[in-house]
Protein backbone atom coordinates (compact mmCIF):
# COMPACT_ATOMS: atom_id res chain seq x y z
CA UNK A 1 0.00 0.00 0.00
CA UNK A 2 2.84 2.39 0.79
CA UNK A 3 4.35 1.74 -2.65
CA UNK A 4 1.01 2.51 -4.32
CA UNK A 5 0.69 5.83 -2.49
CA UNK A 6 4.18 6.88 -3.60
CA UNK A 7 3.45 5.91 -7.19
CA UNK A 8 0.11 7.75 -7.27
CA UNK A 9 1.61 10.94 -5.83
CA UNK A 10 4.60 10.96 -8.21
CA UNK A 11 3.07 13.27 -10.89
CA UNK A 12 2.20 15.95 -8.30
CA UNK A 13 5.60 15.59 -6.65
CA UNK A 14 7.46 16.13 -9.94
CA UNK A 15 5.60 19.35 -10.71
CA UNK A 16 5.91 20.60 -7.12
CA UNK A 17 9.71 20.25 -7.37
CA UNK A 18 9.86 22.86 -10.13
CA UNK A 19 11.64 26.02 -8.96
CA UNK A 20 9.27 28.92 -8.26
CA UNK A 21 11.05 30.96 -10.93
CA UNK A 22 10.44 28.22 -13.52
CA UNK A 23 6.79 27.97 -12.48
CA UNK A 24 6.36 31.72 -12.93
CA UNK A 25 7.65 31.43 -16.52
CA UNK A 26 5.00 28.85 -17.45
CA UNK A 27 2.21 30.55 -19.43
CA UNK A 28 -1.37 30.66 -18.20
CA UNK A 29 -3.97 28.10 -19.19
CA UNK A 30 -6.40 28.33 -22.10
CA UNK A 31 -9.18 26.20 -20.62
CA UNK A 32 -11.40 28.57 -18.53
CA UNK A 33 -15.09 28.59 -19.61
CA UNK A 34 -14.40 26.32 -22.60
CA UNK A 35 -15.40 22.81 -23.66
CA UNK A 36 -12.85 20.08 -24.34
CA UNK A 37 -12.75 16.53 -25.65
CA UNK A 38 -10.00 13.95 -25.65
CA UNK A 39 -9.14 10.37 -26.53
CA UNK A 40 -6.99 8.26 -24.25
CA UNK A 41 -5.10 5.01 -24.03
CA UNK A 42 -5.43 3.23 -20.71
CA UNK A 43 -3.37 0.48 -19.16
CA UNK A 44 -4.90 -2.01 -16.74
CA UNK A 45 -2.73 -3.34 -13.92
CA UNK A 46 -3.06 -7.10 -13.58
CA UNK A 47 -3.99 -8.59 -10.22
CA UNK A 48 -5.33 -11.65 -8.39
CA UNK A 49 -8.87 -11.45 -6.98
CA UNK A 50 -9.84 -13.90 -4.22
CA UNK A 51 -13.36 -15.32 -3.97
CA UNK A 52 -15.26 -17.76 -1.80
CA UNK A 53 -13.91 -21.16 -0.62
CA UNK A 54 -10.37 -20.47 -1.84
CA UNK A 55 -11.27 -19.65 -5.44
CA UNK A 56 -9.31 -16.92 -7.27
CA UNK A 57 -9.12 -15.06 -10.59
CA UNK A 58 -5.83 -13.89 -12.11
CA UNK A 59 -6.38 -10.85 -14.38
CA UNK A 60 -3.55 -9.93 -16.77
CA UNK A 61 -2.18 -6.51 -17.72
CA UNK A 62 -3.75 -5.09 -20.86
CA UNK A 63 -4.45 -1.95 -22.86
CA UNK A 64 -7.77 -0.26 -23.73
CA UNK A 65 -9.02 3.07 -25.02
CA UNK A 66 -11.65 5.70 -24.29
CA UNK A 67 -12.84 9.25 -24.78
CA UNK A 68 -14.25 12.06 -22.68
CA UNK A 69 -16.09 15.37 -22.98
CA UNK A 70 -15.87 18.05 -20.28
CA UNK A 71 -16.59 21.70 -19.53
CA UNK A 72 -14.05 23.86 -17.70
CA UNK A 73 -15.95 26.15 -15.34
CA UNK A 74 -12.68 28.03 -14.70
CA UNK A 75 -8.93 27.31 -14.71
CA UNK A 76 -9.35 24.91 -11.79
CA UNK A 77 -12.58 22.87 -12.06
CA UNK A 78 -13.75 20.72 -14.99
CA UNK A 79 -16.89 18.53 -15.03
CA UNK A 80 -17.45 15.88 -17.66
CA UNK A 81 -18.48 12.48 -19.02
CA UNK A 82 -16.20 9.60 -20.06
CA UNK A 83 -16.53 6.20 -21.71
CA UNK A 84 -13.87 3.49 -21.83
CA UNK A 85 -13.44 -0.02 -23.28
CA UNK A 86 -10.97 -2.70 -22.26
CA UNK A 87 -10.57 -6.43 -22.90
CA UNK A 88 -8.16 -8.66 -21.00
CA UNK A 89 -7.42 -12.35 -20.35
CA UNK A 90 -8.07 -14.06 -17.04
CA UNK A 91 -7.44 -17.43 -15.41
CA UNK A 92 -9.58 -18.95 -12.68
CA UNK A 93 -8.86 -21.47 -9.95
CA UNK A 94 -12.01 -23.00 -8.44
CA UNK A 95 -12.33 -25.50 -5.62
CA UNK A 96 -15.15 -28.06 -5.56
CA UNK A 97 -16.00 -30.57 -2.82
CA UNK A 98 -16.67 -33.29 -5.39
CA UNK A 99 -13.98 -32.73 -8.03
CA UNK A 100 -11.26 -30.82 -6.15
CA UNK A 101 -9.48 -27.89 -7.74
CA UNK A 102 -9.65 -27.03 -11.44
CA UNK A 103 -8.45 -24.17 -13.64
CA UNK A 104 -10.13 -22.22 -16.42
CA UNK A 105 -9.40 -19.28 -18.65
CA UNK A 106 -11.30 -16.69 -20.66
CA UNK A 107 -11.59 -13.09 -21.81
CA UNK A 108 -13.03 -10.31 -19.68
CA UNK A 109 -14.64 -7.29 -21.36
CA UNK A 110 -15.12 -4.06 -19.42
CA UNK A 111 -17.13 -1.06 -20.62
CA UNK A 112 -17.30 1.92 -18.25
CA UNK A 113 -19.38 5.09 -18.39
CA UNK A 114 -19.01 7.74 -15.71
CA UNK A 115 -19.53 11.32 -14.65
CA UNK A 116 -16.32 12.90 -13.40
CA UNK A 117 -14.73 15.98 -11.92
CA UNK A 118 -11.14 17.24 -12.20
CA UNK A 119 -9.47 19.92 -10.09
CA UNK A 120 -6.34 21.58 -11.54
CA UNK A 121 -4.10 23.06 -8.88
CA UNK A 122 -2.53 25.88 -10.92
CA UNK A 123 -3.87 28.47 -13.36
CA UNK A 124 -1.04 27.43 -15.64
CA UNK A 125 -0.57 25.54 -18.88
CA UNK A 126 1.34 22.89 -16.84
CA UNK A 127 -0.48 21.75 -13.71
CA UNK A 128 -1.03 18.67 -11.54
CA UNK A 129 -4.61 17.64 -10.89
CA UNK A 130 -6.81 15.35 -8.82
CA UNK A 131 -9.65 13.41 -10.36
CA UNK A 132 -12.79 11.58 -9.21
CA UNK A 133 -15.60 9.74 -11.01
CA UNK A 134 -18.77 7.71 -10.38
CA UNK A 135 -20.58 5.55 -12.91
CA UNK A 136 -21.32 2.03 -14.08
CA UNK A 137 -19.19 -0.76 -15.57
CA UNK A 138 -20.50 -3.59 -17.76
CA UNK A 139 -18.56 -6.83 -17.19
CA UNK A 140 -18.75 -9.74 -19.63
CA UNK A 141 -16.69 -12.84 -18.84
CA UNK A 142 -17.61 -14.62 -22.11
CA UNK A 143 -18.21 -17.74 -19.97
CA UNK A 144 -21.25 -19.58 -21.34
CA UNK A 145 -24.20 -19.96 -18.94
CA UNK A 146 -26.48 -21.93 -21.27
CA UNK A 147 -26.90 -23.39 -24.74
CA UNK A 148 -26.84 -21.24 -27.87
CA UNK A 149 -30.22 -20.05 -29.13
CA UNK A 150 -31.23 -18.70 -32.56
CA UNK A 151 -31.65 -14.93 -32.76
CA UNK A 152 -33.01 -13.04 -35.78
CA UNK A 153 -33.04 -9.33 -36.60
CA UNK A 154 -33.73 -7.07 -39.54
CA UNK A 155 -30.79 -5.64 -41.47
CA UNK A 156 -31.61 -2.61 -43.69
CA UNK A 157 -29.29 -3.95 -46.43
CA UNK A 158 -29.69 -7.74 -46.23
CA UNK A 159 -33.18 -8.14 -44.78
CA UNK A 160 -33.83 -10.60 -41.97
CA UNK A 161 -30.67 -12.26 -40.65
CA UNK A 162 -30.42 -15.09 -38.12
CA UNK A 163 -27.52 -16.35 -36.03
CA UNK A 164 -26.81 -18.26 -32.83
CA UNK A 165 -26.40 -16.35 -29.57
CA UNK A 166 -24.77 -17.87 -26.49
CA UNK A 167 -25.70 -16.39 -23.07
CA UNK A 168 -22.64 -15.52 -20.98
CA UNK A 169 -21.91 -14.60 -17.39
CA UNK A 170 -22.18 -10.79 -17.36
CA UNK A 171 -23.34 -7.97 -15.11
CA UNK A 172 -23.47 -4.18 -14.81
CA UNK A 173 -21.99 -2.92 -11.52
CA UNK A 174 -21.53 0.39 -9.74
CA UNK A 175 -18.01 1.78 -10.15
CA UNK A 176 -16.09 4.79 -8.84
CA UNK A 177 -12.51 6.02 -8.90
CA UNK A 178 -10.00 8.56 -7.64
CA UNK A 179 -6.66 9.56 -9.11
CA UNK A 180 -3.97 12.14 -9.83
CA UNK A 181 -2.08 13.32 -12.88
CA UNK A 182 -0.41 16.11 -14.83
CA UNK A 183 -1.87 18.22 -17.67
CA UNK A 184 -0.08 20.35 -20.26
CA UNK A 185 -1.95 22.88 -22.42
CA UNK A 186 0.28 22.94 -25.50
CA UNK A 187 -1.59 25.92 -27.05
CA UNK A 188 -5.10 27.38 -27.03
CA UNK A 189 -6.50 24.36 -28.88
CA UNK A 190 -4.69 21.21 -27.73
CA UNK A 191 -3.50 19.54 -24.52
CA UNK A 192 -1.81 16.41 -23.18
CA UNK A 193 -2.75 14.59 -20.00
CA UNK A 194 -1.26 11.66 -18.07
CA UNK A 195 -2.49 10.16 -14.82
CA UNK A 196 -3.04 7.18 -12.55
CA UNK A 197 -6.33 6.15 -10.87
CA UNK A 198 -7.66 3.46 -8.58
CA UNK A 199 -11.07 2.19 -9.67
CA UNK A 200 -13.46 0.25 -7.41
CA UNK A 201 -16.09 -2.17 -8.79
CA UNK A 202 -18.93 -3.48 -6.59
CA UNK A 203 -19.02 -6.91 -8.23
CA UNK A 204 -20.47 -8.92 -5.32
CA UNK A 205 -20.58 -12.69 -6.09
CA UNK A 206 -18.31 -13.48 -3.14
CA UNK A 207 -15.61 -11.03 -4.27
CA UNK A 208 -17.24 -7.91 -2.79
CA UNK A 209 -15.64 -4.68 -3.98
CA UNK A 210 -12.69 -5.14 -6.34
CA UNK A 211 -10.20 -2.34 -6.96
CA UNK A 212 -7.85 -2.02 -9.92
CA UNK A 213 -5.15 0.36 -11.13
CA UNK A 214 -5.48 2.30 -14.38
CA UNK A 215 -2.82 4.34 -16.19
CA UNK A 216 -4.07 6.88 -18.73
CA UNK A 217 -2.37 8.89 -21.46
CA UNK A 218 -4.58 11.22 -23.50
CA UNK A 219 -4.52 13.97 -26.11
CA UNK A 220 -7.39 16.41 -26.55
CA UNK A 221 -8.74 19.58 -28.09
CA UNK A 222 -10.20 22.67 -26.40
CA UNK A 223 -13.00 24.53 -28.13
CA UNK A 224 -15.59 27.22 -27.41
Amino acid sequence: MRFQVKRICLPILLVSLLPLSALADIPGSYRAERWEGSVRVLGLQGQTVSGERGSSVDITDDVGFGFDLAYNRDEHLALGFAMEWLETDFRTNTTSDSSGSFDGRGELELTTMNLNGTYHFFKKALTPYVHGAVGATYLNTNVATGPSVPVCWYDPWWGYYCSLDTPTLSDTVFSYEAGVGVRLDMNDGAFLRAGYSREWLDVGRGAGTVDQGLWRLGIGMVFN
